[in-house]
């Protein structure tokens, strides 16, 4: 942010920015302009739906170079992670997800249908190809465990996935698909999680699965709700550190102050407009779960957006994650 406006680096278009006053009288067509070019970075020349784009220009909110209570590093999340998968104890990763909402989120709309924040069967970030729950069910590596519907008057469907992975760790992933018009209340759950303020357990057949602050990982995927509205900070409340990922636009400029005194660390967050599709947080998890480096995990979530999206180039799509403060 600079020079009195804000600056995009639109990823595909290499060195290229796009800089949008508040007050200038071109704003409207400027931003257009922006998301016209983010929207060029389909799949096979197909134009893909970017609803997760706010209608306004984006303000990207500071925070402190040096957060005064922040985790240095993840060491000792690493420690208790590989901790686990040496006793045979499987690994969480809870995510929720804020569905597409045309009427009750501040982004440009898509089609009715993609964009009912109520419909399980229709909605972009859940049901379609590279929503959620489709994704995972398509994925070979993961197996679909349960799905529970009407998990409460905000989470209208629950389901469990399960993997293994070579290096010994077993991996849960349990995906929350909110309403779209409850994203106060998803960001309240998120943050009580990440801070340790809120976990429960969920039982099934086989497994109880410690979820919320119980998880390992607690990640966020859908439009950046922080957008629109602003949300309680949240203290951590037990000691314990936890992976923080955030998929959503520039979510480290508006996520980073809140996952900070949540005792968190921001494993992945991002640093421009993209498409928060469910193969980001898989190539996350991968990474996570078998313990490579923060910047490698960084790397893969670029390189699965890459692989969907590859007109935003290889480079482009790295720069569009961010690892640390």
């Amino acid at each position: 942010m600079g020079g009195g406006g804000f600056i995009f680096y639109v990823p595909f278009l290499q060195s290229s920015v796009i800089r949008v006053k508040p007050n200038n009288s071109f704003m409207k067509s400027s931003f257009a302009l922006l998301v016209l070019l983010v929207g060029l970075a389909g799949v096979r020349g197909e134009a893909t739906p970017l609803p997760h784009v706010q209608k306004a220009a984006i303000a990207i909110k500071e925070i402190p170079a040096t957060p005064p209570d922040k985790i240095d590093d993840r060491s000792k999340i690493v420690a208790r992670l590989k901790a686990k998968v040496n006793n045979g104890e499987p690994l969480v990763v809870h995510v929720m997800v804020p569905l597409c909402d045309n009427e009750n989120q501040g982004i440009v709309p898509t089609s009715p249908s993609l964009g009912n924040g109520l419909s399980l069967k229709s909605n972009l970030y859940w049901a379609t190809s590279n929503g959620m729950k489709k994704y995972f069910i398509k994925d070979a590596a993961w197996t679909m465990l349960e799905s529970k519907l009407d998990v409460s008057k905000d989470v209208l469907e629950r389901v469990i996935f399960k993997r293994e992975y070579k290096n010994g760790a077993t991996v849960y992933l349990v995906a929350d698909a909110y309403r779209g018009d409850r994203m106060k209340e998803c960001l309240a759950d998120y943050f009580d999680a990440l801070s340790g303020n809120r976990k429960e357990a969920w039982t099934m057949e086989s497994d109880t699965l410690p979820i919320y602050g119980g998880a390992d990982l607690v990640a966020f995927n859908g439009h950046n709700g922080l957008m629109d509205t602003e949300a309680s900070v949240v203290r951590n409340s037990d000691q314990q550190q936890r992976d923080a990922v955030v998929i959503a636009c520039a979510s480290s400029g508006y996520f980073n102050s809140y996952i900070n005194p949540a005792n968190a660390y921001p494993l992945v967050t991002t640093t421009n407009l993209l498409y928060p599709g469910a193969f980001i947080l898989e190539g996350v998890i991968d990474g996570w779960a078998t313990f490579e480096t923060d910047e490698q995990i960084r790397l893969n979530a670029g390189d699965a957006y890459y692989r969907v999206k590859p007109k935003s180039g290889v480079n482009g799509a790295r720069r569009l994650f961010k690892t640390g403060w």
